[in-house]
C-alpha cells in the first residue's frame, strides 16, 4: 500500500468519525407533531414516536365539552371581556386617523385598566364595572412593561390634537400618496401608537397570559374534581386553565368558522395559506382538551408544544409579511410607516412567547428609530434576523 492511499483512508475515517460524533451532538427524540410523545427541541428523530389507536375517547369539531351530565365544562368569559376592551379601545385610537379628532388620554388609561369606564358591551359581557382588565394582564403584570403601554397611550393623545397633515418629521395623520383613503395617526418619527397599543397587548396580555401563564404550569394543576359544581363551576382546574388559554387565541367556539376578524384569530388565519398555524393550533387546543378530560397528558403536551410553536410562526411570519409590504411602500410615507409599526410590534410580541429575548431585541435594534430613514437593506436585515430567531420559517420566508 502506497503513501498516497493510506492517507486517504486516513482521511475517510477521520471524516466518519467527525460525521458520526456530529451526529451525536444532535438532540434525539420523536419529530412528528402528530405522536403523542412528540418533543419539539428534537433534531432527529430516534424512532420512538408513539401514536394513538382510537385514544378511547372523541375530539370534537368545535371547543365544546360536557361531563358526564351534560353539563358544559367550558368557560373563559373573563377573556372575552378583555378581547372585547381592546376591540372597543382599538375603535377608539382609530377615530384620532380623522384629522381634527382629538383622543382623550385619561379615557384610553381607563379603558387600559378599566377603571371607572362604561362600555359599550354590545354583546353583554358585564364588562362595565367587572375587576377584569388589560392592565393587570401586561406581561404578567409587570410595572415597566405597564408603563411603556401608558406612555403610547399619551403619546397617541398629544399627536392627536396636531392640526397638521402628517409628513416625515411631523406629528399628524398621514395620508397615503398610493391610496387616499389610506390615512393613520403617526408621530414625527413614523410611529403609529394604534398598532403598537393595539398588537402589543395581543403579545403582552393575550399572549403571555396564553403561553407563560396558563400552558406553562398545568401539570401543577388539579384535574380530578370540579372547581364548584354547585355554582356552575362543572370543570376541573385544569381544563379551566386550559379554556382561559385558548380564550386569548380566540372568543369563537367554531373557529375558524368565525373569530378570523380580529387578534390572534385573525393573524393566524391570515398566513394560513402559507404556514397552516390557524388550523394546527386550533386542532391542537380541541385535542390537548379533549385530552386533559380524558386524563392522557402525553397527548395534552405534545398539543401544548404544538400551539407554541404555531404562534412564534405565526407572530414572526406575520412581522415578515410587515417588513416585506414596509420595503414594497418604501416611498409611501403613511404606508410605509403602518407596515413598520405592525412589524415591529409582532416582532416585540415573539418576547412573550419565550423566544430569545436577545435575538428579539437585535431585529428591533435592526430598524432605523426614525421610520424615514428605513433603507431596503435595513429591512432584508431585519427579515434575516426574525429567520435567525425562528428558524422555522426560513422555508417559508419567500412566501409570505
Amino acid at each position: 500500500m502506497n503513501i498516497y492511499n493510506l492517507n486517504s483512508i486516513l482521511s475517510a475515517v477521520v471524516i466518519c468519525t467527525a460525521i458520526l460524533f456530529s451526529s451525536c451532538r444532535k438532540e434525539k427524540g420523536c419529530t412528528d407533531p402528530k405522536a403523542t410523545n412528540y418533543k419539539s427541541s428534537a433534531e432527529q428523530d430516534d424512532g420512538s414516536c408513539v401514536y394513538p389507536t382510537t385514544n378511547n375517547y372523541t375530539i370534537p369539531t368545535t371547543y365544546e365539552f360536557n361531563n358526564a351530565d351534560g353539563k358544559s365544562t367550558v368557560s373563559y368569559s373573563g377573556q372575552k371581556q378583555r378581547l372585547e376592551m381592546l376591540s372597543e379601545m382599538t375603535t377608539y385610537m382609530k377615530s384620532g386617523n380623522t384629522k381634527g379628532t382629538s383622543l382623550d388620554k385619561q379615557k384610553l388609561l381607563d379603558m387600559y385598566a378599566n377603571s371607572g369606564y362604561s362600555w359599550t358591551d354590545g354583546d353583554q359581557l358585564g364588562m362595565t364595572g367587572s375587576s377584569k382588565q388589560l392592565k393587570s394582564k401586561t406581561a404578567l403584570a409587570d410595572a415597566g412593561i405597564q408603563s411603556v403601554f401608558e406612555k403610547y397611550i399619551e403619546n397617541i393623545a398629544t399627536i392627536s390634537t396636531s392640526s397638521v397633515d402628517g409628513v416625515d418629521g411631523t406629528a399628524g395623520v398621514y395620508q397615503s400618496t398610493t391610496n387616499a383613503a389610506k390615512k393613520y395617526l403617526q408621530d414625527a418619527n413614523g410611529r403609529e401608537y394604534t398598532q403598537l397599543i393595539e398588537k402589543g397587548l395581543m403579545g403582552a396580555v393575550f399572549a403571555s397570559q396564553m403561553i407563560q401563564n396558563y400552558l406553562k404550569d398545568l401539570d401543577s394543576d388539579d384535574n380530578s374534581n370540579a372547581v364548584d359544581a354547585a355554582n356552575g363551576k362543572y370543570y376541573t382546574e385544569m381544563e379551566h386553565h386550559w379554556d382561559e388559554a385558548y380564550g386569548y387565541f380566540t372568543s369563537e367556539i367554531d373557529y375558524p368558522t368565525s373569530g378570523t376578524d380580529r387578534f390572534w384569530g385573525k393573524y393566524a388565519n391570515k398566513r394560513e395559506g402559507v404556514l397552516e398555524s390557524a388550523t394546527s393550533i386550533v386542532e391542537a387546543f380541541r385535542k390537548g382538551r379533549a385530552a386533559i378530560s380524558n386524563k392522557d397528558y402525553a397527548t395534552r403536551n405534545a398539543q401544548k408544544d404544538i400551539i407554541v410553536k404555531e404562534m412564534i410562526k405565526t407572530s414572526g411570519g406575520t412581522a415578515i409579511y410587515y417588513f416585506k409590504s414596509a420595503k414594497s411602500n418604501i416611498l409611501d410615507a403613511a404606508l410605509r410607516n403602518h407596515a413598520l409599526s405592525e412589524g415591529y410590534a409582532f416582532v416585540d410580541n415573539l418576547r412573550y412567547m419565550n423566544v430569545d429575548a436577545a435575538k428579539v431585541d437585535a431585529i428591533l435594534t435592526s430598524i432605523s428609530a426614525d421610520y424615514k430613514d428605513i433603507t431596503v437593506d435595513n429591512l432584508n436585515t431585519a427579515i434575516d434576523k426574525v429567520v435567525e430567531a425562528v428558524p422555522e420559517l426560513g422555508q417559508y420566508k419567500d412566501q409570505l
